[in-house]
């Protein structure tokens, strides 16, 4: 019988080319990284942008739906919180084969849609449910994502890129905090929702931009020169053992049965460079990388008592976090108007800026321990916040935002890097992710308590005292991780 064999089709289906061994994703470090890096600063501008006008807002929500303070700040706390969230909601939609674009895309949406139904809210309950919670979490996913996405895009460059994107935090701040109070005058407070809504709504833009990147095919020594790169090559091989015309059955039958050993010898090596050819023109979707480095979560990490002492640290940081919800309250409430205390908020952000390229100075340029920064932006951060009650006046105010923007964004600045050092690189984003997540609880429950102290005291200064007493806690335990650091317990 005649051996007649099927050619092999050169329209293989595609393989998700992410989890296979013969392909990787090499960042560009530039390209169209920057097109990411410039959407990372956008949403960097309009994420935490939008939190920074928490305090802000709380006094036009006061005024409208005249709930108690407490019940009030429940919104504001909650879409603080949220933020922190990114991590495990964005894990989850990987699970779903997702994309980072995807989420971001359909993040930008929902944010934008839930920020417009605020505005036609009936009571405070409502508004805790479609800003508090609606916006807050698509926010976090938006802004965990795009920062995931822009690591992936640089590797040699990944310091500066990270530095370009993250100043849009500070620049946000300063100009959603000196617009808001302008449009809430002209709009009202309901207005207001639906042009922050429009603004939340070019996250699906930013998101847009954030392409995949494509995988690149690993040079493999086990395969030879002489296997077959393309289709027709692999066409070539698969056509030994078809019929010819001139030939005896037994060279037939001769001819087949080792065009059957060639294949079999082949099988392996073919299947690979069809899914080699393939992977060149399909994209790959670079959250499958990141779903496989944290799936899983090294229970050794939690035996290391500098990473207790790291939680414990950053449990107190949390309260000085809040700091922005209750300045421009505390400057209406001693005399000063609305637009001086959103000025405030917006200088605010700009030292937000500063401190961002200042600690990159000082930890890389002049090489101060990062334990010793993390003490000291503590102890700034206590000292700004007792001195509140005793400000004023327009320009002490200033000074002590300025000491408390400085503080909080050095130690905001130092988490992964600490607990990269501590822990290691291996177990830096399970750790890291983890440390997020207690973050953003405590980001709903200090401003929530606070605002049942304000309650009993009728008093703000009370809040500040609060916040000074258990940020000097968390500095005089931060001297631990400089014992640690200076004993080389760890090393950076």
């Amino acid at each position: 019988m005649p051996c007649r064999m099927r050619k092999v089709d050169a329209k293989a289906p595609e393989v998700d080319v992410a989890n296979q061994p013969d392909t990787e994703v090499r960042p560009p470090d530039g390209g169209w990284g920057w097109v990411v890096c410039l959407a990372c600063f956008l949403t960097n501008c309009t994420v935490p942008g939008t939190t920074s006008i928490n305090g802000i807002l709380l006094i036009e929500v006061l005024e409208l739906f005249n709930e108690s303070f407490s019940k009030t700040t429940i919104v504001f706390s909650i879409i603080a919180g949220a933020i922190m969230f990114g991590g495990p909601l964005v894990s989850i939609a990987l699970m779903f084969k997702a994309s980072h674009r995807q989420i971001m895309m359909v993040g930008g949406i929902i944010a934008a849609a839930s920020a417009v139904a605020s505005s036609f809210a009936p009571n405070i309950e409502t508004l805790i449910f479609t800003y508090g919670i609606l916006v807050g979490f698509s926010l976090a996913v938006n802004y965990f994502s795009v920062n995931v996405t822009l690591g992936q895009y640089f590797l040699k460059k990944r310091v500066l890129a990270l530095g370009i994107a993250t100043s849009g935090k500070g620049f946000g701040g300063f100009m959603m905090s000196y617009l808001s109070t302008k449009v809430i005058s002209f709009y009202g407070m309901r207005g207001t929702f639906i042009i922050l809504g429009g603004i939340l709504l070019h996250l699906t833009v930013y998101g847009a931009l954030c392409r995949p990147l494509k995988p690149v095919i690993k040079q493999s020594p086990n395969i030879s020169q002489n296997e077959p790169t393309s289709a027709d090559e692999m066409e070539g091989h698969a056509n030994i053992g078809f019929e010819t015309e001139g030939e005896s059955q037994e060279s037939k039958d001769e001819k087949c049965g080792d065009s059957k050993r060639r294949i079999s010898e082949d099988t392996e090596p073919l299947p690979k460079m069809l899914r080699a050819r393939k992977s060149i023109t399909s994209e790959i979707v670079p959250s499958e990388i990141y779903k496989r480095e944290s799936s899983y979560c090294n229970t050794t990490m939690f035996k290391n008592k500098y990473f207790h002492l790291l939680l414990a640290i950053y449990t107190t940081y949390s309260v000085g976090e809040s700091f922005y919800v209750y300045i421009p309250l505390y400057a209406v409430s001693i005399g000063l108007s609305e637009e001086e205390s959103s000025l405030i908020m917006a200088i605010y952000g700009i030292i937000g800026i500063v401190s961002l390229l200042l600690i990159g100075f000082l930890v890389d340029i002049i090489h101060i321990p990062t334990s010793y920064i993390l003490m000291m932006a503590l102890f700034i951060t206590s000292l700004g916040s007792i001195l509140i009650p005793f400000c004023q006046s327009f320009e002490t105010l200033v000074l002590c935002a300025a000491m408390n923007s400085i503080g909080t964004n050095f130690a905001s600045s130092l988490r992964i890097v600490l607990v990269s050092a501590i822990l290691g690189t291996d177990n830096m984003t399970a750790a890291y992710s983890i440390l997020s997540t207690l973050i953003g609880i405590l980001y709903i429950i200090y401003p929530t308590l606070k605002g049942f102290v304000y309650e009993a005291t009728q008093q703000l200064s009370v809040i500040f005292y609060f916040d000074s007493a258990i940020l000097f806690l968390g500095a005089i335990l931060s001297c631990g991780i400089v014992y640690a650091q200076k004993t080389e317990k760890f090393v950076e």
